[in-house]
């Protein structure tokens, strides 16, 4: 399971979402929808770690694992 708690992003006055509360529990599907801009991809890049949220917290059960599968963008 993954825990969400009191999760905040801010850039300088710019509130990206505040006070996310969320449990990913195990056996479930999960998708995260949103309008172009939203933090779609910012709040997936913190619940990988590869971010630091300005406020909050992400748990991992002890013991668990995750894995990411990375976002490429193709070119024509």
């Amino acid at each position: 399971m993954i825990s969400v708690s009191n999760l905040s992003l801010r850039y300088g006055k710019r509130v990206l979402f505040d006070d996310v509360n969320v449990k990913f529990t195990a056996g479930n599907c999960y998708g995260v929808i949103g309008a172009n801009g939203a933090g779609k991809t910012t709040f997936l890049k913190i619940l990988a770690g590869e971010l630091e949220s300005t406020t909050g917290q992400v748990v991992l059960n002890p013991g668990a694992r995750m894995a990411v599968l990375k976002q490429t963008r193709r070119t024509a």
